[in-house]
């Protein structure tokens, strides 16, 4: 998360009824979290499809339910958006194909032109935009599309504008809104029909999921051997990068059923916290923990980046006056000043880690 989202450090039945082009989304709470649940009714419009983008191997579109589709539990009934990324081979041969599902951390939510907008806000008011923080793992993505996975990139500027305590809670129920969606899909049913070419064609029993900063704390949150699962899916496996808890109760949680891999940069202030998750893991054999030698936090998210994000962008390491001369950094976990990696070599280093992991367990 760029360096103002980190000062702090740090089910729901989907009825989707089409009646002239409206779905009716119902939230009906069935949380791991009773007490933290919101049950309003919210109307949004079907999901619109993106024309799609062709790469030489992938092919992109984005689905949107609207700014204000979902009340996700731990929000006190703020609303939030559905809107994914979906980057798929372009090539899909037959078959079904294993889902990865991501999610960001917490970030500006909106921007009018190179500013961002303080406080964070949501829905965008006046001629503010959205930061497109779900887009930043468009190369990882894409990577994994290659390799024959299906990969939903999902926003939840919502959710980082209106969090308070849980917002692990609130993550965690937007990616079960997400997966309830798709496996909807893969019976060629529900409000993501319009994805006709994916319809039947992904593996609700074969799911991966991947959360950065306090979307991975999302993605732990999701996996806690206490959180519901989504009828119908199968999480095989969770990856988390420089996770933040974001209100997870490390004493008393367990993710003793997913493998789990975390990955954190030893350039990273997020670095104790990466370190939470394995104790809360302890007895998973699936469960392991990745250095990255001279890696820093945004530079996983390509928005989050000088250079590739907008100019508001931060490299959080500077920012933190943790750099050193030489291209070097003091390091968060004590193993000395390593040479920092730049935001090619860090992506790259995702890239291999993913893609590991999930051949491991999704393939």
């Amino acid at each position: 998360m760029p360096v103002p989202a980190r000062l702090p450090s740090h089910r729901l039945l989907f009825a989707a009824v089409a009646l002239t082009g409206l779905a009716l989304v119902t939230a009906c709470g069935g949380s791991a979290h009773p007490a933290d649940a919101v049950r309003p009714t919210a109307i949004a419009h079907p999901a619109v499809i993106s024309p799609q983008v062709d790469a030489e191997r992938t092919t992109r579109v984005t689905y949107d339910l609207g700014d204000t589709a979902y009340a996700p539990p731990g929000l006190d009934g703020q609303l939030t958006e559905l809107r994914a990324a979906v980057t798929y081979p372009r090539e899909p041969g037959s078959g079904k194909h294993p889902l990865v599902v991501m999610l960001h951390g917490w970030a500006d939510t909106c921007r009018t032109g190179d500013e961002p907008v303080r406080p964070y806000a949501w829905p965008c008011g006046g001629n503010a935009r959205p930061v497109d923080n779900y887009l930043g793992y468009s190369y990882l993505a894409d990577a994994l599309a290659e390799k024959g996975y299906v990969v939903v990139s999902v926003s939840a500027n919502g959710i980082q504008a209106h969090e308070t305590k849980r917002g692990d809670v609130a993550r965690a129920g937007l990616l079960d809104e997400h997966l309830r969606m798709w496996q909807q899909l893969s019976e060629g049913k529900g409000p993501l029909r319009a994805l006709g070419q994916l319809a039947g064609r992904v593996d609700p029993d074969r799911v991966g999921t991947l959360g950065h900063s306090r979307g991975g704390g999302g993605v732990l949150s999701e996996v806690l051997d206490s959180h519901a699962r989504v009828p119908g899916v199968n999480i095989r496996a969770a990856m988390a990068f420089a996770p933040a808890m974001n209100g997870i109760d490390a004493a008393k949680e367990r993710i003793g059923r997913v493998p789990l891999t975390v990955v954190a940069g030893t350039c990273d202030a997020m670095w104790e916290d990466s370190q939470i998750p394995l104790a809360m893991a302890a007895g998973n054999p699936h469960a392991r923990h990745i250095e990255l030698k001279g890696g820093n936090h945004n530079y996983f998210n390509t928005v989050w980046t000088p250079g590739s994000g907008p100019a508001f962008a931060t490299d959080d390491v500077a920012v933190e006056h943790r750099d050193l001369a030489g291209g070097r950094c003091r390091s968060t976990n004590g193993s000395g000043d390593p040479v920092r990696l730049g935001p090619a070599e860090q992506r790259r280093a995702a890239i291999d880690a993913a893609t590991a992991f999930f051949d491991a367990y999704l393939k």
